[in-house]
């Protein structure tokens, strides 16, 4: 939990694809498990200290039940928005059991089916509790299936609709929350978390960048103005070019990564365009050279009149 556990949050491994493609490799860099246990005011308390990963769902001791849930964030500052990606995995091994109670003592357990679902809201692994939890969204959300073991490793979950959206809008990239799908006793999945003594079994989350751009390519890209912005349906704002830009053309780019338009930008127009946002709410407009790397990007938020 924290920092004291990032054991260098970020590792660039080449050629692990039969194609050659990169893959980045994350540790997370902070988790928390937060908690509500019936009369015992556990939901005002935070368990920065615990090591694993998971979610739970039990009798409580004093009648009543217990749940747990689990937060977990990812460093993605590598990938500016702008920053394409063609897969992304979670890796989750398993841990047994994690405490107390029905669930806690035992392990895996139960129907114990769980949701990962993208924060979107900013929390801190050494305050956050049950009744401070931060919001989520769940448009991207993956189901994990119920165990068949005790212990047991969820391996290359695919998760990319999710850290797409994260990356095309790093306000919302805050962590994966994990939550038993009927939070009702008992049931209970439990994996390693960033302070588990083995650095190995700690939550990895692995992307591969688009295409054969680096890592590092993404670093030179800059923030372009645009304006008005958010802009009316079917209206339009506008977008200033670099001094320096020639020709490439323009990407409007979906919450999931798709490109839904592409505008061709040559050295005969001016040092602005205009773009329209396709629908309700956040689109990446991504600026690239006429050879495809990426130079600059806006988010364009487009709005009922």
């Amino acid at each position: 939990m924290g920092s004291r556990t990032a054991l260098c949050s970020l590792i660039l491994v080449s050629g692990t694809t039969s194609s050659g493609q990169a893959v980045v490799q994350i540790y997370s860099d902070k988790d928390a498990v937060i908690g509500y246990h019936y009369s015992l005011n556990s939901e005002n308390t935070n368990y920065n200290s615990a090591d694993w990963y998971g979610a739970l769902s039990q009798p409580g001791n004093l009648g009543g039940e217990n749940n747990s849930r689990s937060l977990i964030h990812f460093d993605l500052s590598d990938f500016p928005p702008g920053s394409l990606i063609d897969e992304a995995t979670l890796d989750l091994f398993g841990r047994g059991a994690v405490g107390l109670g029905d669930a806690a003592s035992v392990g895996n357990i139960g129907a114990n089916a769980c949701y990962l679902e993208q924060i979107t809201e900013f929390w801190e692994d050494n305050t956050v509790t049950w009744n401070t939890q931060p919001s989520v969204s769940p448009v991207n959300a993956v189901s994990l299936v119920q165990s068949t073991q005790l212990i047991q490793d969820y391996m290359n979950i695919e998760i990319t609709a999710m850290v797409q959206a994260m990356i095309n809008d790093p306000s919302q990239a805050q962590g994966i929350l994990l939550r038993v799908q009927i939070e009702d006793p008992t049931r209970g999945l439990f994996f390693c978390g960033n302070a588990y003594a083995n650095p190995a079994k700690r939550p990895r989350l692995n992307i591969k960048p688009h295409g054969h751009v680096s890592v590092p390519t993404y670093s030179r890209i800059t923030e372009l103005h645009l304006a008005p912005n958010p802009v009316a349906l079917y209206d339009r704002s506008r977008l200033e070019l670099p001094e320096d830009f020639r020709a490439g053309w323009i990407s409007i780019v979906d919450p999931t990564g798709r490109s839904i338009q592409e505008i061709p930008v040559d050295d005969r127009s001016p040092q602005w365009l205009t773009v329209q946002p396709p629908a309700l709410g956040r689109f990446l407009v991504i600026l690239k050279d006429r050879n495809g790397v990426v130079l600059g990007y806006a988010v364009l938020v487009g709005l009922l009149e």
